[in-house]
Order: C-alpha cells, then sequence, then structure tokens
C-alpha cells in the first residue's frame, strides 16, 4: 500500500491532480486507512498511469473516463490498444479538418 506522496512519485501525477481525478470521479475511490489517509494498491497506480498516458496523448478527460470505464485490467494491453487506435482516428480526423482550413486560408493569401 501506498501513500498519496508515493503513489504521486510513481505515477508521476502531483497529488493534488490525483485528488482532483478522485473528486471529479476518474478514478474509483480510493481506500483509506483509519487515520482516514488515502491509500493506494498497485492496481491504482495502473490507473493513474494510465491516465497519465492518455493526457499526454491528448485525450479529454471525458474520453478518458469513457476509456477508464471500459477497461478491465486483466486485459489492460488489449484495450489499450484498442483506444489508442480510436484516439489516433479521431486525432486524424481533426487533422483532416486542419488541413482543410490551412488550404482555404493558403487560397484566401493568394488572392
Amino acid at each position: 500500500m501506498y501513500s498519496i506522496q508515493k503513489a504521486s512519485l510513481l505515477a508521476q501525477i502531483p497529488s493534488s491532480t490525483i485528488r482532483y481525478y478522485e473528486k471529479i470521479n476518474l478514478i474509483p475511490p480510493i481506500k483509506r486507512n483509519k487515520q482516514e489517509h488515502r491509500t493506494f494498491d498497485d492496481k491504482d497506480i495502473e490507473i493513474l498511469n494510465l491516465i497519465r498516458c492518455f493526457r499526454h496523448l491528448g485525450m479529454s478527460i471525458e474520453d478518458i473516463r469513457v476509456s477508464i470505464s471500459n477497461i478491465n485490467l486483466e486485459y489492460e494491453d488489449m484495450n489499450t490498444k484498442a483506444i489508442l487506435f480510436q484516439h489516433k482516428k479521431k486525432l486524424e480526423e481533426q487533422i483532416g479538418i486542419l488541413n482543410s482550413y490551412i488550404h482555404e486560408i493558403e487560397e484566401k493569401i493568394v488572392i
């Protein structure tokens, strides 16, 4: 079991962010000890690491919420790949839209 400070170090996420994720129900409720301090196990750290990864890839909190709720940690690698593939498709669509905007701007500049 880990304290929030240790979990923060292991997941490379500030303690305040972990508390925020718990407050907005992005992560499952964290277990507490007799003194009411949060205690994290390895599965909690895995989820925090996954969230950190998704955030670095530009996923929104809401997309992460949906993805986390669909993940069965026993099949995490397979699920993570599917989630990342879906996110990649979304980014490619956004790139297509941005490229069309750039093309329109370039046409207007030439005029």
